[in-house]
């Protein structure tokens, strides 16, 4: 009986730790989230009339170019070797 007593304290020990280090490392992503938002929100700019970088990456008479690209890439990736 003492074996068994002996067996579920280890186990219960060690639950505990690992329990408690988990708790402990989702408080310090939550942490580190929370300060990479803030610093992320310090860096944006004031102005919103600004355009963004993305919008002007495909010209907009370029619509058959990039239909055709697509339908490549996907042909590509759903062909079975």
């Amino acid at each position: 009986m003492e074996k068994i007593i002996f067996g579920l304290t280890v186990a219960l020990i060690g639950m505990g730790t690992v329990f408690f280090a988990l708790v402990l490392l989702v408080c310090y992503i939550r942490v580190q989230s929370y300060l990479v938002a803030l610093a992320e929100r310090r860096k944006a700019p004031k102005a919103a009339g600004a355009p963004a970088a993305g919008a002007a990456a495909v010209p907009a008479g370029d619509d058959g170019e990039v239909t055709a690209v697509i339908a490549a890439a996907v042909a590509a990736y759903t062909r079975k070797p």
